[in-house]
């Protein structure tokens, strides 16, 4: 809160909005779902921050810390008089110079419009470093995406259902109720696989009936424990793979290898991602490329500092990254590899660790009592 009070300063303005749902719970650390109603945190240039919550939430919320009060508006719509925005007014007033998040709501904006508002991005660059606590949970998070990918990778043989591969999510998260405090609002797992061909497309949707068989298959887990999220990413097969699958399969192993080379403090993020895309071009995959190299941690799956070709951002120690360049061919499937990095101090450390050589990653065992259990569990769900 007090970084963030000090960039108001730096930027001559008054005061400052915070809208997100993100920012708030993490200059707060309270948990809450805003669902269609809007929360605000109004940070002043000086003196403490105030709250403007819907009424239902005012006593959930006045354990917030670092806020010095905590108002409240009726409704979403309310009576005239007594909604958020009359509420709001009333805490701006003597305000002119007023700052808010990149991520408002149009609705919010068009009813500031009478302010002179300005755009920063003040939380999201405060949070780009992560404190001793937020690596601990980033940490945790880590640990139970690798437990997940291990688990997906283990149900597999040839011919295995997405439901199958998907249900592994569940008992990852029974695992961690088990083991840690568990976050009901903040905690998120999706464990699974996008199955080839469709794995050259990352961004489609699997059926839970799909059957994963020849070809390179891409298993996930995209993990939030308790408001913080990483993940980890394999490319596996059920049968020996066709050499066109087998060279592009190391091309993206040593355009891994390249990146990891490059993660240090003081490096640009674009530069990054520029040196791998030239790398493979140069290897014949200019044309089987969708996406950036990597990109940020945090109490989101995708946020900075963006590894990305244009990036401003530059690694500093206790930043989060991905490490993910992958190359899809059309009809085949995807090749990736994804793991959650933290920067250190003349380098870096993985904390996803699961295998990425080819030889781990063939599944051959016929797993006859996993299969037993997949035909069962079709049957029971229909499929």
């Amino acid at each position: 809160m007090k970084k963030v009070q000090k960039l108001i300063v730096d930027n001559s303005l008054e005061s400052f909005i915070v809208s997100s749902e993100e920012s708030i719970y993490y200059l707060t650390g309270v948990t809450f779902k805003p669902l269609e109603r809007p929360f605000f945190i109004i940070l002043r240039n000086t003196g403490p921050s105030v709250l403007l919550v819907p009424a239902l939430e005012r006593e959930h919320l006045t354990e917030a810390p670092n806020v010095g009060e905590v108002h409240s508006y009726w409704d979403y719509p309310a009576p005239e008089g007594s909604g958020w925005f009359e509420k709001l007014q009333d805490l701006l007033k003597g305000f002119n110079n007023v700052g808010v998040e990149p991520t408002l709501t149009q609705e919010i904006a068009v009813k500031l419009s009478s302010y002179n508002v300005k755009v920063f991005p003040f939380v999201e660059t405060v949070r780009l470093i992560k404190s001793e606590h937020e690596v601990d949970m980033l940490r945790q998070s880590a640990y139970y995406a690798d437990i997940a990918l291990a688990s997906v990778i283990k149900a597999a043989y040839f011919g295995v259902s997405e439901l199958e591969l998907f249900s592994q999510g569940r008992n990852v998260q029974m695992q961690i109720i088990k083991e840690i405090e568990y976050d009901v609002l903040n905690t998120n797992i999706l464990a699974g696989a996008w199955p080839a061909p469709m794995s050259a497309q990352p961004h489609s949707v699997p059926s839970v009936d799909d059957r994963l068989k020849e070809g390179p298959h891409i298993a996930l887990t995209l993990m939030r424990v308790n408001g913080y999220s990483t993940e980890c990413e394999r490319t596996f097969f059920l049968e020996k793979p066709t050499k066109q699958v087998i060279e592009a399969y190391e091309v993206m192993n040593k355009a891994r290898e390249l990146a990891f080379r490059m993660v240090r403090p003081g490096m640009n993020c674009g530069e990054i991602d520029v040196t791998v895309k030239e790398f493979l071009t140069r290897a014949g995959y200019g044309q089987n490329l969708l996406h950036r190299t990597g990109h940020g941690f945090g109490l989101s799956a995708h946020e900075g500092p963006w590894i990305a070709e244009g990036s401003i951002n530059t690694l500093e120690k206790n930043m989060f990254i991905s490490i993910e360049p992958g190359i899809y061919i059309d009809g085949v499937g995807g090749i990736r590899h994804s793991d959650t990095v933290l920067v250190t101090d003349n380098g870096y450390e993985l904390l996803t660790k699961n295998p990425t050589d080819m030889e781990s990653l063939i599944i051959k065992s016929l797993k006859p009592l996993r299969r037993l259990k997949g035909r069962v569990m079709r049957k029971v769900m229909g499929i």
